[in-house]
């Protein structure tokens, strides 16, 4: 058989600490003994007919109270000092498209866009970010290059995502640009992403109120707009058709 390890001196002395209570109390005359074992007796009976008597809803909420209710306007995912690209748990989180009781949808659409531009330097990327973000770029208003950095190291591509977002908000931008913002951002979501995602993009869009500024755009996706890049595309599969029924 094998030899039974020892126990820690930390846990030895917790164990004897543990029983020296009982122990100490039977080394005490019977008499005394015996009422101290009826007091306990009676105070542990009386505590189970208060907790009887306060009634299904006074139990329940003394558990909100000791669980807790989630506050839905605190964020989702929470905060944290720790670097987004060294938390793989807010990572996940921030990952999530959840529908609230309250019918908001966390973690907001700035969340994931913010979780986007800080996970860009890992080697694994999200996909969703990197199709959503490489259309962003195909709009004139963000340089009209979707593949701007496409052949960027880890590294570079977060240094250029961050030193673009940085650029375009340096200074106050004006309604129109704001309004030619949104008309892009929209698009993107409708062509690249799930529709989860662009329930979050509406919940965003509509809270801007975009009317008070004059913006056009549609929340549910800007149909009407279109990046540089696929008006390249479409005339040039415009230009191919024609020629091809000249050739004929």
């Amino acid at each position: 058989l094998a030899q039974a390890r020892p126990l820690p001196a930390t846990r030895v002395r917790a164990r004897r600490q543990t029983v020296a209570a009982p122990i100490a109390m039977m080394r005490l005359p019977p008499l005394v003994w015996r009422a101290w074992l009826l007091a306990t007796v009676a105070a542990t009976a009386a505590a189970s007919d208060d907790l009887a008597g306060e009634g299904e809803n006074a139990t329940e909420a003394r558990l909100l109270v000791e669980v807790g209710e989630e506050d839905l306007d605190y964020p989702m995912c929470g905060f944290s000092k720790m670097r987004l690209d060294e938390d793989p748990v807010r990572r996940h989180c921030l990952r999530q498209c959840r529908i609230e009781s309250n019918g908001k949808i966390r973690p907001t659409f700035d969340e994931w866009e913010q979780y986007c531009r800080e996970t860009a330097g890992l080697a694994l990327w999200d996909d969703e970010c990197e199709v959503y973000l490489k259309c962003t770029f195909g709009c004139e208003v963000w340089g009209g290059n979707s593949e701007a950095f496409a052949d960027m190291s880890p590294e570079d591509r977060y240094e250029f995502l961050g030193d673009a977002r940085a650029d375009m908000y340096a200074n106050s931008i004006t309604q129109e640009q704001r309004c030619v913002l949104e008309k892009c951002h929209a698009y993107c979501v409708r062509a690249t992403l799930g529709t989860c995602r662009e329930s979050q993009f509406r919940q965003m869009c509509l809270a801007g109120n975009p009317e008070l500024y004059s913006c056009d755009v549609d929340c549910d996706g800007a149909l009407t707009f279109r990046p540089s890049t696929f008006l390249t595309v479409v005339t040039a599969a415009s230009l191919a058709l024609s020629l091809g029924a000249s050739a004929r």
